[in-house]
C-alpha cells in the first residue's frame, strides 16, 4: 500500500485482580483478551490502527487494518513538518520469556481470598476503621515483527500484593501503606513476589501505624534534612527527573498530559542536574523488575544508558524516531505501548538512582538532626518538571541519629535541579530495590508499566512543613 515501513505487535493478555476489604470480597475480577496493533509509515508520517480480529480464517479483517493504517498516515501529510526517520536497528529474531519460579494463575483462588481476608482482619484488629488487602496479576504474550526483519516473542509475567490501612478520629483520617501507596510495588515475578513480601507479618503493624498517625503532630516548620525511603523517592525520581528526561518530552512532542520538560537538548552533556553522588541510568535488563524485558515495542535490543553521570546530564530516554532527531546512533530501547491498541511512545525502563557506598545504618547515625519521610501520599509537580510539592504518608523525627517521635503530614518543596544538587549520600546496595508502579501518557491516556531502583537518600537544608489543619 506504499508504506516506507510498518510494524505490527500481537498482544495476548490475561489478568486477575483480588481486592478484600474489612474482611469481605469487594471486587474480583478476570480478563483475558489478544488484539494487534499495526503502525506504518507512509510518505513521512506515522499511521496506526488496530483490531480484535486476529485469529480470523479470512485474511480481510488485517487488510482493513492496515489500510486504516496507511489512510490515517495519509491524512497527517497535510500537518506534517517534518518527515518521520528512524535511526537504524538491525532486525532480530527472538523468544524470551520473564523467569517465574511459582505461576500466579496457577495458585487457587480460595488460597489468595484466604490471605487477603487475614489480612484486612489483623489491621482491623489494631483499630483501623478500614482495612484493605490487594493481589494483582498479569501475563502478556506478545509477538513484534516488523518489515525490516525482526520477529520477536516475549512472555511478560508479573505480580503485585499490597496492604492499606485506614483510621479514623480527632476529626482526621489517616492511611498507612505496605509495601508502598503508588501500585503495591508492582514485580516482574510470579507467586514468589508475594510471598517475598510476607503481607500477613506486616497487616498488624500497617494497622497500627495508621491509628497512631491520628494522634501523631504535624511536621514542624523548618529547613532540615532529610533521608527520603525508597517507597517515597521513587515517586521524587519518577516526577522530578524519569518524565524529565523523556526525549519526546524534551523535544515537544509530547505535552497534552502533564506536560513538557525544562530540560532541552542543549543540557546534554553540561548541565549539572544533582550532586556528584547523584548518578541516574535507564536499565531494561534488571532481574525481577516490572519494566524488564529484552526488546521494546520498537524492536529494540534494550540496554543500560546512563543518564546523569556524577551529577551531570549526559542522556535521555529515547525512541528510534527521538533518537535520530538528537543525532544518535541508536535508539535507548525506550519505547512501550500499555497494550495492542495503543500506539508506543516514549517510555521509562527502570530509570534508577545508582546506589552510593554507605549503608542505610550509617547513613541514619550520621544525620544529627532532620526527618525521615517514608510512603508517597500526595503531590504537585508543575508542566515543565521544575517546581514541586510531596507529601508522603509519615515523618519520623531523627535527633543524634535516631528514629524519634512520628509526625504527621509532612510536606517538602524545591525546584528540581536545587533539590537534586542537595543529595549529599545515597545507601548501598544492600539497602537498595527497584519498585514497580503505574504512570499515565499521552492522550489517549496510556496506564503504562513503570518500576525505578532506589536506596535511601539524604538531602541536606530541606524547606519542610505541615498540612494546615482544617
Amino acid at each position: 500500500m506504499g508504506a516506507v515501513y510498518g510494524d505490527c505487535r500481537v498482544v495476548h493478555r490475561q489478568k486477575e485482580s483480588l481486592s478484600v476489604k474489612n474482611a469481605a470480597v469487594e471486587s474480583l475480577s478476570i480478563t483475558d483478551d489478544i488484539g494487534i496493533g499495526i503502525r506504518v509509515i507512509y510518505e513521512g508520517c506515522w499511521g496506526f490502527a488496530s483490531t480484535t480480529r486476529v485469529a480470523d480464517k479470512s485474511r480481510d479483517s488485517l487488510e482493513k487494518c492496515v489500510k486504516r493504517a496507511v489512510d490515517t498516515a495519509k491524512s497527517g501529510r497535510f500537518v506534517r513538518r517534518r518527515p518521520v526517520e528512524l535511526a537504524p536497528e538491525p532486525a532480530h529474531v527472538c523468544d524470551w520469556e520473564r523467569p517465574v519460579e511459582i505461576d500466579p494463575f496457577g495458585v487457587d483462588l480460595s488460597t489468595k481470598l484466604e490471605l487477603l481476608t487475614r489480612c484486612s482482619q489483623a489491621m482491623l484488629s489494631q483499630g483501623a476503621r478500614v482495612g484493605r488487602a490487594t493481589l494483582s496479576f498479569r501475563r502478556d504474550r506478545q509477538v513484534f515483527a516488523n518489515t525490516e526483519g525482526s520477529l520477536i516473542s516475549q512472555v511478560l509475567t508479573e505480580s503485585s500484593g499490597g496492604l492499606r490501612a485506614t483510621a479514623v478520629g480527632f476529626g482526621r483520617t489517616k492511611t498507612r501503606s505496605y509495601p508502598g501507596s503508588i501500585g503495591d510495588d508492582v514485580q516482574g515475578k510470579g507467586w514468589e513476589a508475594i510471598l517475598e513480601r510476607d503481607l500477613l507479618r506486616h497487616a498488624p503493624q500497617v494497622g497500627a501505624e495508621a491509628v497512631q498517625l491520628l494522634s501523631a503532630r504535624p511536621c514542624p516548620e523548618m529547613t532540615t534534612d532529610v533521608i527520603i525511603a525508597p517507597s517515597q523517592l521513587v515517586l521524587q525520581i519518577h516526577e522530578s527527573f524519569a518524565h524529565a528526561v523523556e526525549a519526546d518530552r524534551v523535544l515537544g512532542h509530547e505535552a497534552d498530559f502533564a506536560g513538557t520538560s525544562f530540560v532541552s537538548p542543549a543540557m546534554v552533556g553540561n548541565f549539572r542536574y544533582g550532586s556528584e553522588c547523584v548518578n541516574f541510568f535507564a536499565d531494561a535488563t534488571i532481574p525481577g523488575s516490572r519494566t524488564s524485558y529484552m526488546y521494546d515495542d520498537e524492536g529494540v535490543e534494550t540496554r543500560r544508558v546512563d543518564l546523569v553521570r556524577q551529577g551531570v546530564l549526559v542522556g535521555l530516554t529515547t525512541s528510534r524516531e527521538t533518537a535520530r532527531l538528537l543525532g544518535l546512533d541508536r535508539s535507548g530501547g525506550c519505547t512501550r505501548a500499555e497494550n495492542y491498541f495503543n500506539i508506543p511512545l516514549v517510555r521509562m525502563p527502570n530509570v534508577s538512582l545508582a546506589p552510593g557506598d554507605v549503608s542505610f545504618e550509617d547513613l541514619l547515625s550520621s544525620t544529627e538532626s532532620g526527618l525521615l519521610l517514608s510512603e508517597s501520599g500526595s503531590y504537585s509537580i508543575d508542566d515543565r518538571r521544575l517546581n514541586f510539592q510531596f507529601c508522603p504518608e509519615v515523618g519520623w523525627i531523627i535527633k543524634n541519629g535516631v528514629l524519634t517521635e512520628m509526625v504527621r503530614d509532612p510536606i517538602y518543596s524545591d525546584m528540581t535541579p536545587l533539590f537534586w544538587r542537595k543529595c549529599d549520600a545515597v545507601a548501598n546496595e544492600k539497602d537498595w530495590r527497584v519498585i514497580g508502579h503505574s504512570c499515565g501518557k499521552g492522550t489517549p491516556n496510556q496506564d503504562g508499566r513503570v518500576a525505578h531502583g532506589t536506596a535511601h537518600a539524604r538531602f541536606r537544608g530541606v524547606r519542610v512543613g505541615g498540612r494546615a489543619e482544617r
